[in-house]
């Protein structure tokens, strides 16, 4: 019966400890959250201003893309024109076979 006993207290300490950091470590993270978002609240505008930048940056990146695709097409339709008007040079003259 002792031998059960301080095998329950055993567990029930792993227990409480376990317990206890988690209650630690939940206060600290819900002070830095409250902290972190008081921050953000308070400090509103370079948000704003670090979010039209990046607005504009995809619209910069978008403009190039679509420069890029207008470029692809382009050299896709010279390269068809130019495949279409010279398909005689493209095939070989038919050669004489010989039984050797």
């Amino acid at each position: 019966m002792r031998e059960e006993f301080a095998i329950l207290l055993f567990f029930f300490g792993i227990s409480l400890t376990a317990n206890l950091g988690f209650a630690i470590a939940w206060f600290r993270s819900a002070r830095r959250v409250r902290r972190l978002e008081d921050h953000l609240l308070s400090a509103g505008q370079p948000d704003d201003r670090r979010t039209d930048r990046l607005e504009q940056a995809v619209d910069a990146v978008a403009g190039q893309v679509d420069q890029l695709a207008s470029g692809q097409e382009f050299l896709n339709r010279i390269v068809a024109e130019r495949l279409n008007r010279l398909p005689h040079l493209l095939d070989e003259p038919e050669r004489a076979t010989t039984p050797h």
